[in-house]
């Protein structure tokens, strides 16, 4: 029998409803504090509007509180149409203006319902003070008598709000109007609604990018954001910031040292120190009269910091994983950027811009090549070992430089959820890919993949398609251990080396003929043997070309079972027939080495999105194709420098050339394309990115062919055989 189900009852509707209506009042009371009243008013405008209000604005020389005064008188001018409680019931954010109290809090100003909302707006910042003696505010410019465009009557789409200017937060005790700046100057700012992030310019709480004047009153320098707070740089500046690492400790006692007294009135300062959300510090001099300065540890370039860019960018650019750096970054105590804005600058800008620069590379490499026909090796990497793959990278590059003219993807998705299918897919999506760019392909040269050699003969018979020596000769040196495991066959073994050498020795010096290399094939078995002629078998030479040998006792005894054994894995009938295609000695050594090199910004051992590791991918081939020409380093006679290294394949030393050291010229110009993207663009930062056109998420949003059900169900269906039921519990005890 079927147990009930563990675990706590879940809420009745009842329950969940009164726990949402409890929640919301305590966000607005948090939210909107009691000063507010019942008098609250909501004003938005249409993006379209607002574009065309700051168009007018400049045109006419308006000012933000001409904008405020014409919102209040049309709120008032609506307020007695009969459907205005609807529309009121429809807007809902309400326009606020703003200053700071001694605790650091924004104190929220009234807007009434009568005649006299922007006088009420002025006695509520300073109750004290009269309309006339409270410069700054929307009182000051009730009577301005300005022309607003028709446009700006339009129903109202986008929430607008006073806000004071900068971050401010009084350490003391005083009392709210003294801690009140008398030239406090409410300026515009867009406030974020998440139903609109797709269509508006969200600024968050350390992005003052301020729409409107650039001055309160004040000469600000033209650098500096409205606040003074963060200082702007260019594209070129901001790829080449130098960053470092500091103490909180010694950057207050900087800051202290470099302004210890108030730059207005003389008198000693408090400071503060606040980490920014990343890797930026803010710090703020405020004094007994309530002036106030704020810094920045970072400048601004668009509407984020430089460090956090830079970061990001670095992460990607390495080939680093951001969960690990995050961890450094923790265990080091170092304030770092979140996840979300990690992926959001990396969605946005940063992948974009390696996309850009690999077309560039792409494009340059292909003209090369348009002149003449190619010969191309091409091969398939998959994103995780085994048959359980979900991408699959499949490469083209010109055989005798080493260019590569085509990186394709494939997700299994396109091929019915079957991994194995999609080299193939890969393969004639390249080719194909190839042929429309103007390239003219002679040769391709691939594995043995039988599906590959399939649809060459079928549908390609115009290209030659060769396979790679190199995996022939793995192949074939494979099936030799398999034959000399046995005891009576252990003398095979010797050869085994021996005989691959031979193998490529034929491929080389063929020249081309098929019967040439049977030939000297051929003659393999019999010198073995120590018999170096023979009769002609399959046509040819009849007699080893080599001179005179030493006596060895590794010869192998003709008929002998180790002989058989050579005998019949040489002659094997499929491997004859397949000599054609290694008879143009072809390797693609280069392009596995390129796939190895894959594994430094894409691990077969972690999972990214099509993006990610689209992006990941494209930065190995950059990384390749800018140092695969490195020159060797020499030595004071100049010579190249060789240096000894292990092979746990041959169990041996073998010597390897050194290169010159990698140089990473390309990081630069990425770099400063991702700081132009940033700074050219108008949108939010944290929005959907946009899908490619071969994002396979477009036609099959998940692997799974259904979405999940439900957890309860799955936690049922898989319950352990410790787990006991209610029921069975109490038979056990009873």
């Amino acid at each position: 029998m079927e147990g009930k189900k563990r675990g706590p009852k879940p809420a009745s509707p009842a329950t969940r409803k009164a726990r949402a209506v409890a929640s919301q009042a305590k966000y607005l009371r948090n939210r909107v504090p009691p000063a507010g009243g019942p008098g609250w008013r909501a004003f938005k405008v249409r993006i379209e509007t607002f574009n065309k209000w700051r168009t007018a604005q400049h045109e006419m020389k308006l000012t933000h509180t001409d904008f405020a005064n014409h919102l209040l008188q049309l709120h008032e001018s609506r307020s007695s149409t009969p459907d205005h409680h609807r529309q009121k019931k429809r807007q809902g954010v309400p326009l606020l203006a703003s200053t700071p109290s001694h605790r650091g809090a924004r104190v929220p100003l009234h807007s009434d319902s009568s005649s006299s909302d922007v006088a009420s707006l002025a006695s509520t910042i300073h109750p004290d003070k009269s309309e006339e003696n409270a410069p700054g505010t929307v009182s000051s410019v009730q009577q301005a008598t300005v022309s607003i465009p028709q446009v700006m009557a339009e129903d109202l789409d986008l929430s607008v709000s006073f806000m004071e200017k900068g971050d401010f937060v009084f350490p003391h005790e005083k009392e709210e109007e003294d801690a009140i700046d008398d030239d406090f100057d409410p300026e515009f700012r867009l406030q974020r609604r998440e139903q609109f992030t797709r269509d508006l310019l969200i600024v968050g709480e350390e992005e003052e990018e301020v729409l409107g004047d650039e001055t309160d009153g004040q000469d600000e320098p033209e650098d500096f954001t409205r606040s003074g707070l963060h200082k702007k740089i260019g594209v070129e500046e901001a790829a080449e910031a130098d960053l470092f690492i500091i103490t909180g400790k010694r950057l207050k006692a900087l800051a202290q040292e470099a302004n210890p007294v108030c730059q207005q009135c003389q008198a000693a300062v408090y400071l503060t120190l606040r980490p920014a959300n990343g890797t930026a510090a803010h710090i703020t001099w405020v004094c007994p009269e309530g002036h106030q300065r704020g810094f920045c540890s970072q400048e601004m370039s668009g509407r984020s910091h430089v460090g956090d860019m830079m970061m990001s960018s670095a992460i990607l650019l390495s080939g680093n994983n951001f969960d690990k750096i995050q961890k450094l970054a923790t265990f080091a105590r170092l304030n770092f950027l979140s996840k979300t804005t990690f992926q959001q600058q990396q969605a946005n800008y940063i992948i974009p811009a390696i996309e850009s620069h690999w077309e560039r590379v792409q494009k340059e490499t292909r003209e090369k090549h348009h002149a003449s026909p190619v010969v191309v090796c091409g091969d398939a990497r998959n994103d995780s070992p085994g048959h359980c793959a979900q991408y699959c990278t499949y490469t083209f590059m010109e055989h005798t430089t080493n260019d590569v003219l085509h990186v394709g993807f494939v997700d299994k998705r396109q091929t019915a959820s079957k991994s194995p299918n999609m080299e193939l897919k890969g393969f004639k999506d390249g080719l194909e890919a190839m042929t429309e760019n103007g390239l003219t392909v002679k040769e391709v040269v691939t594995d043995a993949h039988p599906s590959i050699a399939k649809n060459m003969r079928e549908t390609r018979p115009d290209i030659v398609h060769s396979w790679d020596v190199w995996h022939g000769s793995k192949n074939l040196s494979k099936k030799l251990a398999k034959a000399s495991t046995k005891a009576a066959r252990r003398p095979l073994v010797y050869w085994v080396k021996h005989i691959i050498r031979h193998f490529w020795y034929c491929s080389k010096t063929c020249g081309g003929s098929v019967t040439k290399f049977k030939a000297m094939w051929h003659g393999l078995t019999h010198h073995v043997t120590n018999t170096h002629s023979w009769k002609a078998g399959l046509g040819g030479s009849t007699e080893c070309e080599h001179g005179e040998l030493d006596e060895r006792e590794e010869w192998l005894g003709r008929g002998s079972e180790a002989h058989k054994a050579l005998v019949q894995v040489c002659y094997d009938k499929r491997f004859i027939n397949n000599f054609h295609h290694y008879i143009n000695f072809r390797h693609t050594s280069m392009l596995e080495s390129l796939h190895n090199h894959i594994l430094m910004y894409a691990s077969k051992r972690f999972s990214f999105q099509y993006p990610a590791y689209r992006a990941r991918n494209l930065l190995a081939v950059i990384d390749f194709m800018a140092h695969k020409d490195r020159p060797d380093q020499l030595d004071k006679e100049g010579n190249p420098k060789y240096v000894a290294v292990w092979s746990k394949h041959g169990g041996d030393y073998v010597a390897r050339k050194r290169k010159v050291p990698k140089t990473y010229t390309y990081v630069g110009d990425i770099m400063r394309d991702i700081f132009a993207r940033r700074t050219a663009d108008d949108q939010p930062m944290f929005r959907q990115a946009l899908l490619r056109l071969d994002d396979p998420r477009r036609f099959q949003p998940r692997l799974a062919p259904f979405p999940p059900p439900p957890v309860a169900d799955i936690l049922a269906r898989r319950a352990g055989r410790m787990e006991l039921t209610e029921s069975e519990a109490e038979s056990e005890v009873d």
